[in-house]
């Protein structure tokens, strides 16, 4: 209302609910992005010559909440001290729409099929699919463990669950769904306690879960998904997404090499 007056313009149409801008909401809305805009590029701009201090708004899918974001928020924090990360979690699709609309400054998630010229992307990290099975389960292959337990299917919303149901498919398997949950820690303690075996991205590299869960691969060749950073190509921020994209393809990089040495 401050503003409104200000202003000398109604700013909101209060006559519906929620309350709606008004055109010269939107137009004073577009300026207010421009201004906060060029108040971000001045921090971006100093970071080539000190260390970056600052905000960076970052959405992350729920398969990268467990192992790679922690990992690289601690090297971040060693790398940029000033730099501030502040950590959101949906499923890839509301991501993009959230990095669309400015919201996010940029996201962790799966990578789309198409790449809109408005957005930018890089490359992470590769992660395989794989069977998450009870420990004490016998099957060694995807049809021996689907026929003997129930399925906890991940989230069907998530972009990743085309290429799960696409190998199934491949494989002649109809699996008998017990449960669909959106959480991988809760996954990961119903197959632990037996419920069923679940397809998952792999995250049994993460330190923070110590579940004695099987990891086999979901049929042969072993099929992989690509996650990567995608953010608007017009971000004010472009030296902080830089260093964000660098630390985090580090990160899971050093984690692929680890897992490679520790393999007989």
């Amino acid at each position: 209302a401050a503003l409104e007056q200000t202003l000398g313009a109604k700013l909101f149409d209060r006559s519906r609910r929620p309350p709606r801008l008004t055109p010269a909401g939107e137009i004073a809305l577009a300026r207010a992005r421009a201004i906060v805009t060029q108040y971000d590029d001045i921090f971006d701009a100093l970071s080539t010559a000190r260390p970056y201090r600052g905000t960076f708004r970052l959405g992350a899918i729920p398969t990268a909440l467990t192992n790679l974001l922690p990992a690289a928020l601690m090297a971040l924090r060693d790398r940029e001290p000033g730099l501030t990360v502040n950590v959101t979690s949906e499923l890839s699709g509301e991501l993009v729409r959230l990095v669309e609309g400015r919201e996010l400054d940029a996201a962790v998630i799966h990578r789309p099929e198409v790449i809109d010229p408005a957005f930018a992307w890089r490359d992470i990290a590769s992660q395989r699919v794989v069977i998450v099975a009870p420990p004490d389960s016998a099957g060694e292959t995807a049809e021996a463990l689907f026929a003997a337990y129930p399925y906890i299917r991940f989230n069907r919303a998530a972009w990743v669950a085309p290429l799960i149901e696409g190998r199934f498919q491949a494989l002649g398997i109809v699996p008998n769904t017990g449960a669909e949950i959106q959480s991988i820690e809760a996954i990961h303690i119903m197959v632990g306690l037996g419920f069923g075996v679940s397809v998952l991205p792999d995250v049994s590299l993460d330190s923070f879960i110590r579940m004695p869960l099987r990891i086999l691969d979901f049929g042969t060749p072993p099929i992989h998904r690509t996650i990567g950073l995608l953010s608007r190509a017009d971000m004010p921020k472009k030296n902080a997404r830089g260093v964000v994209a660098e630390v985090f393809a580090k990160v899971a990089g050093e984690a692929v090499t680890g897992v490679a040495r520790a393999m007989p």
